[in-house]
C-alpha cells in the first residue's frame, strides 16, 4: 500500500505538460522535452526504433520532428486537439513496441506511426507556449528532441554491441 501511495504521489513527474504555460525562447524550448519522463521515453524510443529498423532509420527522426513542428504550429495557433496527454502516453507504449518489430514491418507503416505520435508531442509544445519568440522556442525543443533521438540511437547501438559480445562469449 505504501508503494502504491508513493507511485501515485510521484505520477505527476511523468508528465511534461502541466497547466503552466511556456514562455521564453530557445532555452525554454530546449528544456521542455527533458522536463518530463513522457517526452524523454518517447523521444529516446524513437531513436531506438530508428536504429532497430536499420535501413533508412533516419527517416523516422524526420517523421517525428516534422510532424512535431507542424503540430506545434497548430497548437500555437490555438486550434483544439483532443486527447493530447493520452496520445503522448500511448506513444511511449507504441514506440517501445515498435523496437521489437522494426525489422519485420514496412518502413512506411513505422513512418506513419512515428509521425502520428510526433503530432501529440508537438501539439503539446505549441499549445503551452505563451510569450517570447516562438521560432526560438521551436528551435530549442527541436534541438533537444534531436539530442534525445540520438541518445536513443546510441543506447540501442550499445545494447546491440553488448548482446553480440555476450553471444560470442557463449559460443566459445
Amino acid at each position: 500500500m505504501k508503494i502504491l501511495l508513493a507511485l501515485l504521489a510521484l505520477s505527476a513527474m511523468a508528465f511534461g505538460h502541466t497547466s503552466t504555460l511556456e514562455s521564453g525562447g530557445f532555452s525554454s524550448g530546449f528544456l521542455h522535452p527533458i522536463s518530463g519522463l513522457d517526452h524523454i521515453l518517447a523521444m529516446v524510443g524513437v531513436g531506438m526504433v530508428a536504429y532497430a529498423s536499420a535501413k533508412n532509420g533516419y527517416l523516422l527522426l524526420v517523421a517525428f520532428m516534422g510532424a512535431m513542428l507542424i503540430a506545434a504550429t497548430i497548437g500555437f495557433a490555438g486550434v483544439e486537439f483532443a486527447y493530447v496527454e493520452e496520445g503522448i502516453l500511448l506513444s511511449i507504449a507504441a514506440v517501445f513496441a515498435l523496437i521489437g518489430f522494426a525489422r519485420k514491418m514496412s518502413m512506411a507503416v513505422i513512418f506513419f506511426i512515428i509521425a502520428f505520435f510526433g503530432m501529440f508531442h508537438g501539439f503539446a509544445h505549441g499549445a503551452e507556449f505563451q510569450s517570447g519568440s516562438f521560432l526560438a522556442y521551436m528551435a530549442g525543443f527541436s534541438t533537444s528532441t534531436l539530442l534525445l533521438h540520438i541518445s536513443g540511437i546510441a543506447l540501442a547501438y550499445i545494447y546491440a554491441q553488448t548482446a553480440m559480445r555476450k553471444q560470442t562469449q557463449l559460443a566459445k
